[in-house]
């Protein structure tokens, strides 16, 4: 379900996981969240209420590219990525 907080994020990040290019498409998503002020914490909120859409009603075991754009999208805000993949926040002003 979508966080009280954030609820055109999730909504945000759903439609660009499903997108022709998620990589792309989600990476922009985070790079306008962090520009607008979102934090890390909250991304990665938003990312688990999106997981949460995006795999609603699905088989377990049924492969859902949309979820392995989301999960990847995680690990790039949280560093689990090669270099220079990473998406960092802003530097505070």
């Amino acid at each position: 379900m979508p966080t009280e907080e954030e609820p055109e994020l999730v909504a945000d990040i759903v439609v660009a996981a499903r997108a022709d290019e998620p990589s792309a498409a989600l990476e922009a998503v985070a790079v306008a969240g962090y520009a607008a002020g979102v934090t890390q914490a909250a991304l990665l909120s938003a990312c688990d209420s999106a997981l949460d859409i995006v795999l609603a009603g699905v088989p377990e075991g049924t492969d859902v590219p949309a979820d392995d754009a989301i999960r990847d999208l995680m690990d790039r805000l949280e560093g689990w990525c090669p270099p220079g993949a990473h998406i960092e926040p802003l530097p505070p002003k």
